[in-house]
């Protein structure tokens, strides 16, 4: 019911592309169990939504071929979902209803196909994966992944809408990145993958090889509290381009939980993702719910 009000909100008229958005709503309301992505959607205008929700669930498609499942089946399948969407956009569709979708939002909005681009040389590199010597290197694996994304994603639900305002959007990307990086440092570590840039564990006399082995010590909370420290920082700059607007204030709510649940959780975030209780994050995103109510009425 909701996801027809929100296509009619948008103007989205066709059957099959209401269909495909569809799909993309009910894709994204199952994505980390149904929490931080899609609370982020609800925090935008309701005619924004179908659009915004393409766009996100053709990057958690993506993400989650990278990530999940046999790993020796990863590299297979996501080189598959990188023909079948450059496939889409050369078509101007696909069967596929996301794919579909994504390639309609592409093309209504003018956005580039850099933004795809970069996001599946990003998540290459996570398949051919070695570790970050610097934190510069880190910061531009971080805009590729997530810069262009963000500020597609802003766009479409109009939360930034001045050219000035992009590189500020890029730069909270990176600490986006670097939050998911803290909340989901487990998860990475049973991959074999080790975001934290190896300056900063020379910088506080920590070895790699202790936090991949899962060794909690005095350096490695100095470790995670100077990481934690940096995105505080990011968030209290990114008010620069707030201005009120859901998504963005929404996205720094989110972003100060994790951080302040990565700090109390110690020595468990190298043993299970810092994942807050969900009423905790209902309550950070409902004022930002509540004040886009009215474009769904």
């Amino acid at each position: 019911m909701l996801v027809r009000r929100w296509l009619d909100a948008a103007g989205v008229t066709d059957p099959v592309l209401r269909h495909c958005y569809t799909v993309c709503v009910r894709e994204l309301a199952g994505v980390d169990g149904g929490t931080a992505r899609w609370h982020g959607l609800r925090s935008s205008p309701a005619a924004t939504r179908p659009h915004a929700a393409a766009l996100l669930a053709h990057g958690c498609r993506a993400d989650l071929l990278v990530d999940s499942g046999p790993v020796e089946d990863r590299r297979r399948r996501f080189t598959e979902f990188v023909e079948a969407t450059w496939a889409a956009f050369a078509a101007g569709g696909s069967p596929d209803p996301v794919l579909h979708a994504t390639v309609h939002t592409y093309r209504t909005f003018g956005i580039p196909l850099s933004v795809v681009e970069d996001m599946f040389s990003a998540m290459q590199r996570d398949l051919d994966f070695r570790d970050f010597a610097t934190f510069g290197e880190l910061r531009r694996w971080c805009v590729r992944m997530t810069g262009g994304p963000m500020i597609a994603f802003y766009r479409v639900t109009g939360a930034v809408t001045e050219p000035a305002n992009e590189p500020l959007v890029r730069e909270l990307s990176v600490f986006a990145q670097l939050t998911d990086v803290l909340r989901d440092l487990s998860e990475d570590l049973d991959d074999e993958r080790l975001y934290l840039p190896l300056e900063d564990l020379d910088r506080f006399g920590v070895r790699a090889g202790d936090i991949k082995a899962r060794r909690w010590t005095p350096a490695v909370a100095d470790l995670i509290a100077f990481e934690a420290e940096r995105v505080t920082e990011q968030l209290h700059r990114a008010a620069e381009v707030d201005h009120g607007h859901g998504p963005v204030s929404a996205l720094r709510a989110y972003m100060a939980l994790i951080i302040a649940a990565v700090l109390a959780a110690g020595q468990d975030v190298l043993h299970r993702p810092v994942r807050p209780p969900l009423g905790t994050l209902l309550h950070v995103c409902r004022p930002f719910m509540r004040a886009v109510i009215p474009a769904d009425l």
